[in-house]
């Protein structure tokens, strides 16, 4: 083997390892919030020594904020997919209302990092909310602007600030990550169509 592909053999061990830390951290962070998450923890999951971490991660801050940017990360590609699905021929309203059951649905289900990222956001240390403004800003203007496309094609009522409508269906979308269990008592779907719905009829004239 030369020493160019031993040099990229170890490249991409490094990066298998750094991914399974930050699984683990996920897991962690959104079943036990900043606080409680320890780096023992986050090593036993990720099944290493927790010395290893700091061969990948500076601190457990530094491990929190790329959990915590990721978890943005995810977010936006779930409701870039799911209006991909309806395609841009759709109508703002019914781009909204898809956004927001997709929204639902991924940070419930298929996101430990999203799910993370709404617990531990406001205990995270403060240079580490820092460090995330701009792509949480990206993120809630990314709704400003669906809201803002339906009442342009006046599929939505437009007597309403659209930034911040935006930051009131955020914060209202992801409190249901506190409250939701997967116990089989109310369908997560059922939920979603719910909100998608409570948030559309306020809006249509």
């Amino acid at each position: 083997m030369s020493q160019t592909e031993t040099a990229e053999s170890r490249v991409r061990k490094g990066e298998r390892t750094r991914s399974r830390i930050l699984n683990a951290a996920a897991s962690v962070l959104a079943r036990e919030g900043y606080a409680a998450a320890t780096l023992t923890e986050i090593a036993a999951v990720a099944k290493m020594q927790a010395g290893s971490l700091y061969y990948h991660f500076d601190s457990k801050e530094a491990i929190v904020e790329e959990v915590l940017r990721v978890g943005i990360d995810h977010a936006r590609t779930a409701i870039r997919e799911a209006l991909g699905v309806v395609g841009a021929e759709a109508s703002g309203r019914e781009r909204l209302n898809i956004s927001v059951e997709a929204y639902i649905k991924h940070i419930t289900k298929d996101s430990d990092f999203t799910h993370a990222n709404i617990r531990c956001f406001q205990e995270a240390p403060g240079s580490t909310r820092g460090n995330l403004a701009v792509p949480l800003r990206e993120f809630a203007n990314g709704w400003v602007s669906l809201i803002e496309a339906g009442q342009k094609d006046y599929s939505l009522r437009g007597d309403i600030d659209a930034r911040v409508l935006a930051r009131m269906i955020i914060s209202a979308m992801n409190s249901v990550s506190g409250w939701w269990s997967d116990n089989g008592e109310l369908d997560i779907s059922g939920v979603a169509q719910m909100y998608g719905s409570t948030v559309i009829n306020g809006l249509t004239k």
